[in-house]
């Protein structure tokens, strides 16, 4: 590995970036000619290759044209960041054609983890607890599965999409909305809804002889269409042996599927246990927060891998090109400090703002203040109109306990003045109040 393609834009291919250059390595930025603002991460790559095309499923997401961007610059590896092209599993089988390395796991890992049914029908064959669930076309279909579990149930395109195409179903006529506003020909995963939940993530890295390196564990605290806006690290109300236990399976989950690099297994818990829910093969949004939580010992070492030749903070961005390279984990060197309290906000334009996506709209003024523990990732231009950007920023603390991290992102957060375009701050102040 020595030259990259950075196949993602915005905050994460900065950052990708500037960490391959800490690691001697040549880096060629992706850009779409229709994206206003991709002069911000072509400026820290070495070089850029540009692919035409409408809206991120032509562009940035489109396998056919990234394999194009490859070819003609000549790279021998591709760093997807957390953008949907890296659970693209035809897209990485495109490139193991070409003998080009792809940071991340291999296709046929990924293809077992983008199918919802097949995900669980593995996890439950290795004793991993899942919700009763099933897949079907069409309404029938789908409507014969809930008689057999009884309502209420989960609806969710049962490959990719994310959280803002899954539908809980109380009624058959929430199964009939739910069926009836999805795309033509989908595929839906039915799982039975728990009222009274909390959605789990537990992050690890996986090397290639299969040790596991934890990377912590999440809660969401504030979603809103789907999107994650706040997010909190260690999780409450969760007992101890019940967090190892998860943690236990998700390592079970990894090895079973297949799976290298850093990835999160998604659980939920509910009265009485915790189930299985999906695994995403990817880099999380919340990396930062792992990262903030990693002890990085007393000599302040940030190298994962025990090959001692980085000093700094942790970074988990180094560390998947290092696991990418054939460099092994070692899980000893920096615990997770759960003492350690972490929580993010985001700041995601409105779906209101997207209509004529990805022509998004002008920030009138976008100013984010500068407070005492709290650290931002962003790369918006705002003298630029902005286009293909769902997130504005990312505001991180972390502290001694979970309310004095809430009170510092409180204090970015009422501090930022983001004018033009809506961005949640009204909702995700109104929680912070709470966590406060």
């Amino acid at each position: 590995m020595q030259h990259i393609l950075i196949a993602n834009r915005a905050a994460i291919a900065v950052r990708a970036a500037r960490t391959c250059r800490g690691l001697g390595l040549r880096t060629t930025a992706l850009t779409a000619r229709t994206d206003t603002q991709a002069g911000v991460h072509a400026a820290a790559a070495d070089a850029e290759v540009a692919v035409d095309g409408w809206g991120l499923p032509d562009t940035y997401d489109s396998a056919e044209r990234v394999l194009d961007a490859v070819d003609r610059c000549g790279v021998d590896a591709v760093y997807p960041g957390y953008g949907s092209l890296a659970e693209n599993a035809d897209f990485v089988a495109g490139l193991e054609e070409q003998g080009v390395t792809f940071v991340g796991p291999s296709a046929a890992a990924l293809r077992l983890a983008g199918s919802k049914a097949a995900a669980a029908e593995a996890a439950r064959r290795i004793g991993v607890p899942v919700l009763p669930h099933a897949s079907g076309r069409g309404l029938d279909e789908v409507r014969a599965h809930v008689r057999g579990m009884g309502l209420p149930v989960v609806l969710k395109p049962e490959f990719g999409y994310g959280g803002q195409a899954v539908r809980i179903a109380h009624t058959d006529a929430d199964i009939e909305r739910a069926v009836a506003g999805g795309p033509e020909g989908t595929s839906w995963y039915v799982e039975k809804y728990l009222p009274v939940n909390q959605v789990v993530g537990v992050t690890l890295a996986v090397d290639h002889e299969g040790t596991v390196l934890p990377l912590g564990e999440r809660e969401s605290l504030l979603v809103a269409d789907g999107l994650k806006l706040l997010e909190a690290s260690p999780v409450a109300g969760v007992d101890a042996e019940v967090l190892a236990a998860m943690r236990a399976d998700a390592a079970l989950v990894a090895r079973e599927f297949g799976l290298t690099n850093v990835m999160t297994v998604e659980f939920i818990v509910g009265p009485d246990r915790y189930y299985f829910l999906e695994v995403n093969g990817r880099l999380p949004l919340a990396y930062r927060m792992s990262e903030s939580q990693l002890d990085t010992g007393p000599t302040g070492s940030g190298d994962l891998t025990g090959s001692g030749d980085r000093t700094g903070r942790v970074d988990l961005v180094e560390l998947q090109l290092r696991i990418a390279r054939g460099e092994s984990v070692s899980p000893a060197a920096h615990p997770v400090d759960r003492t350690r309290h972490c929580l993010e906000a985001r700041l995601f334009v409105h779906p209101q703002e997207l209509g004529d996506f990805p022509d998004v709209g002008t920030l009138d003024r976008f100013e984010l203040p500068d407070v005492d523990g709290v650290t931002y990732a962003w790369s918006v231009d705002s003298a630029r109109p902005v286009t293909y950007e769902l997130i504005l920023a990312q505001a991180l603390a972390a502290d001694t306990s979970r309310a004095a991290a809430a009170r510092l992102v409180r204090k970015a957060v009422d501090g930022a003045r983001v004018t033009g375009l809506r961005c949640y701050v009204e909702e995700i102040t109104r929680q912070l109040d709470d966590e406060c």
